[in-house]
């Protein structure tokens, strides 16, 4: 199993290197998103920003969540359309090897996403964090990240072509930023569309982000809501190699 696995990461990455514009893409896309949110956010009066670095943080951690997704979305889609996932079957892959190996290989692009974007976020606003929470907000939100990637692979299998996908972008993004508690409360929401909250992976996200900036504290002070958000991702794998067709 580690075997396979392990090939199946290897091919990624050497298909990300051999991609070059969708590397650069990935990297610097999210990079010039949040420059434009620093933009934007530089416009707005400052009366109406409440908690501004407990914004960055979300908005960051938002950005590295929907790249990751859609990015990996893409991905998976064109290696079905390709045949590659069939080819890997045919070879006696079985669906969970193939699907820690896309989570593996991907990786090491979700972690560059994600430091690079820490490191212009705080180059931007100068946050006033120190180093032992910023670290255990950059663990947050790797893991985030990773877990996004199981999302992405899962939301795939319920497509065959690049132009399924799209409905389910602005779905993505319109439910995360409307009822996962990014914007309001989680208690302001009536319970008929607050259940859906806990289907998404930001809702557990912010649920540990911004108790670990009111409090100023590290990981180790909110280890029980950590693990939900890591049993949240193991569920989410499991659910990906369940869904994950052998053919089509």
């Amino acid at each position: 199993m580690v075997r396979n696995t392990l090939a199946v990461a290897a091919r990624i990455d050497r298909q990300l290197i051999g991609d070059r514009r969708f590397l650069a893409l990935a990297i610097f896309l999210p990079l010039f998103i949040f420059y434009l949110f620093k933009v934007f956010i530089r416009t707005l009066p400052v009366a109406l920003l409440t908690n501004p670095q407990e914004l960055y943080i979300m908005i960051t951690a938002f950005i590295i969540h929907f790249t990751s997704y859609v990015l990996c979305l893409i991905v998976i889609v064109r290696e079905r359309r390709d045949e590659t996932l069939i080819r890997m079957f045919v070879n006696n892959f079985s669906r969970t090897e193939v699907v820690l190996g896309y989570l593996l290989g991907y990786a090491s692009l979700a972690t560059l996403q994600a430091i690079l974007i820490m490191l212009e976020v705080n180059l931007l606003f100068q946050l006033s964090y120190g180093f032992g929470l910023m670290l255990s907000l950059f663990v947050v939100m790797w893991t985030l990240s990773l877990i996004s990637i199981a999302l992405g692979i899962m939301v795939s299998n319920l497509a065959r072509t690049e132009a399924q996908i799209f409905p389910f972008i602005p779905l993505f993004i319109l439910t995360t930023i409307f009822i996962s508690g990014l914007i309001l409360p989680l208690s302001s929401l009536p319970w008929s569309v607050r259940w859906l909250s806990y289907l998404i992976p930001f809702t557990y996200a912010q649920m540990l982000i911004k108790p670990m900036i009111a409090e100023n504290s590290g990981l180790f002070s909110h280890l029980s809501q950590f693990g939900v958000l890591i049993l949240y991702g193991l569920l989410l794998l499991f659910l990906s190699s369940m869904t994950l067709k052998q053919r089509e």
